[in-house]
C-alpha cells in the first residue's frame, strides 16, 4: 500500500479470502513474516544515531542557532531582542503570547521552565488577545513572572487593560514587539498587490501610553536599553514593566509563510 513520501507498507493476511485486490502478495503468514523480519536489518539507520543525538544536544534550543543580527542602531533584531530578555529574565516563568507576524520570536527563544509556563491565543486566530491572557495567567500563578508578548496591534487593541494590570498590582513584564503596523497583513498581503494604508501606521509612543497607565516602561532600539530591564527585575517590582521594543522588521515571518503557502 502507498504511504506519504512514497513509502510502502505490506501486510499479511491469514485467510485467503479476505486479501484485497492492492495487496499484491500472498503467502504464508508465517513465512511472509520471517521473509519480512530478514529484510529489516537492511534498513537505513535514519536519524537514530550517535552524531545526530549530540547535534540535538548541541543546538537543540533555537538560540543555539547562528543567525545574522539586522539591528541597525535605531531598531533591534526581535531575535536579538528576545535573547537578551531570555538571559534577564528569572527562569521561573510563566509567557502569554499574542497572536501575529512577531509571535514566533517569543514563542522560539523565551524559554519556560514546565508546560504550565506557556500561554498561547493563536488558536483563536485574533489578535489583541494575548494581554487579557498574560492577565489571567498572571493571577492563576501569582509565584512565576508573567511575561505578556503582545504584537504592536494587538497592543493597542487591548490598551485599557493595561489600567487593570495596575489596578490589580500585578508585577508583569509587557513586551510589544513594535513593527509599526499589522505585521502580517504587510508582509503577507503587501506582495499581493493589495492596499496597505490600513495597516501599516506611524511609529507610535507605546512607552508612553504605558506610563499614562501607571507602568514603568522603557523604549528599546538597541541591547543596552535592556538595562532599565534588568534593574527593574532585580528590584521590588511594585509597578508592573512595559517595553516598547522597536524591532527591524523588513519580511514576513517564515512561519506564516509556510501556514499562508497552503490556502
Amino acid at each position: 500500500m502507498p504511504l506519504v513520501g512514497g513509502q510502502r507498507c505490506g501486510g499479511a493476511e491469514a485467510r485467503h479470502c479476505a486479501v484485497l485486490s492492492r495487496k499484491r502478495v500472498n503467502g504464508d503468514v508465517g513465512v511472509t513474516a520471517r521473509l519480512l523480519a530478514s529484510r529489516l536489518t537492511e534498513l537505513r539507520t535514519g536519524y537514530r544515531s550517535p552524531a545526530v543525538l549530540d547535534r540535538i544536544a548541541e543546538g537543540r534550543r533555537w538560540r543555539d542557532q547562528p543567525y545574522r543580527d539586522l539591528s541597525t542602531g535605531e531598531l533591534i533584531d526581535p531575535r536579538t531582542l528576545s535573547i537578551r530578555l531570555d538571559d534577564l529574565l528569572p527562569a521561573e516563568r510563566l509567557v502569554a503570547v499574542d497572536s501575529g507576524n512577531f509571535m514566533g520570536y517569543p514563542s522560539m527563544f523565551l524559554s519556560v521552565p514546565d508546560e504550565e509556563g506557556f500561554c498561547f491565543t493563536q488558536a483563536f486566530q485574533s489578535i489583541g488577545l494575548g494581554l487579557a491572557t498574560a492577565i489571567g495567567a498572571s493571577l492563576a500563578r501569582p509565584d512565576r513572572l508573567t511575561v505578556a508578548a503582545l504584537g504592536d496591534g494587538g497592543a493597542l487593541m487591548a490598551a485599557q487593560e493595561l489600567e487593570t494590570v495596575v489596578r490589580l498590582g500585578l508585577p508583569m513584564l509587557v513586551v510589544v514587539y513594535n513593527d509599526r503596523g499589522y505585521g502580517a497583513e504587510v508582509h503577507h498581503f503587501g506582495p499581493q498587490g493589495y492596499p496597505l494604508d490600513t495597516v501599516a501606521f506611524p511609529d507610535t509612543d507605546i512607552a508612553a501610553i504605558g506610563r499614562g497607565y501607571g507602568f514603568e516602561a522603557v523604549t528599546v532600539r538597541r541591547p543596552a536599553d535592556l538595562d532599565a530591564v534588568a534593574a527593574w527585575v532585580s528590584g521590588p517590582r511594585t509597578r508592573p514593566m512595559l517595553i516598547d521594543a522597536k524591532i527591524v522588521s523588513n519580511s514576513g515571518a517564515w512561519w506564516l509563510e509556510e501556514a499562508f503557502r497552503h490556502h
